[in-house]
């Protein structure tokens, strides 16, 4: 059938580069890396109830990825679920807990992915944190450290680990959706290299308290760190990200405009 990916791309230099790092040896397939796990939460949501955060016995998600989701790339819980069955019976047979909320939160992680969103509309592509969550629109990624989460999350979130993740959808363009199989695809640096893990935990620490705009919005500071960080990391050329960077922010399913409705079309 053939490498049909290239296709998502309006500018040829973002299906270049696209291309380009999904088989650059500097970094290293997600799937291939043993430590990794990427999990999707399959439990019914039957099985539970949303309540306060004080409630016993209750737990953090990340529910919500649209634009009112997500806004930092440090992990915000936005809801709370307890199992909707809290028979006494079934608390004393787990040895005092609920075997339903066990087998979600053995699945949970310092870093998360996301499971699909709006090209243009939508604001990050992972995020991290010192505690380990679940989510519903967010894929738990176990076995890292928190520290190298943050790492991951800010790659995954930069030029480089944008264009690999748009390359790796499923469904539609302007609403892409992913499993743990497509992220896997994925290729990110080797985050227990000290100097890679440093340089961009560090980065994750200096803005993990900065609101990131919708991608629709273009340019702005956040995304600029995150590429630098990454040329820092590895050695690439950050002024070679930054022509991506801008491309990537004019793409028509991104912006939300035609090429022809920009004043400037030289790429």
């Amino acid at each position: 059938m053939g490498d049909w990916t290239p296709a998502i791309w309006r500018s040829p230099k973002l299906a270049e580069a696209a291309a380009k790092f999904s088989s650059f040896d500097d970094l290293e397939i997600m799937r291939e890396m043993p430590e990794i796990r990427i999990r999707a939460i399959k439990e019914p949501r039957s099985n539970f109830e949303s309540t306060e955060a004080a409630s016993p016995g209750s737990f953090p998600i990340l529910k919500s990825k649209g634009t009112d989701g997500q806004m930092l790339i440090r992990s915000t819980p936005d809801d709370h679920w307890i199992p909707s069955n809290r028979s006494n019976q079934i608390r004393k047979t787990n040895v005092g807990g609920y075997a339903v909320t066990d087998r979600i939160l053995n699945k949970a992680g310092c870093l998360l992915v996301t499971f699909g969103q709006d090209s243009s509309t939508g604001r990050l592509t992972a995020v991290a944190a010192d505690e380990a969550y679940v989510g519903t629109g967010w894929m738990p990624v176990s076995g890292m450290t928190s520290k190298e989460a943050k790492a991951i999350a800010v790659f995954i979130n930069s030029t480089a680990g944008r264009v690999q993740v748009m390359s790796n959808a499923s469904r539609k363009i302007t609403f892409p959706q992913y499993n743990p199989a497509s992220i896997g695809n994925i290729r990110i640096p080797d985050f227990k290299d000290d100097y890679i893990r440093s340089t961009l935990a560090d980065c994750w620490e200096r803005t993990k308290d900065m609101e990131v705009p919708q991608f629709r919005d273009g340019e702005c500071e956040v995304r600029r760190l995150w590429d630098e960080a990454v040329a820092e990391a590895m050695g690439w050329d950050a002024d070679e990200l930054a022509r991506l960077r801008h491309l990537l922010h004019r793409e028509p399913h991104v912006s939300g405009l035609g090429y022809n409705q920009y004043a400037d079309e030289v790429e």
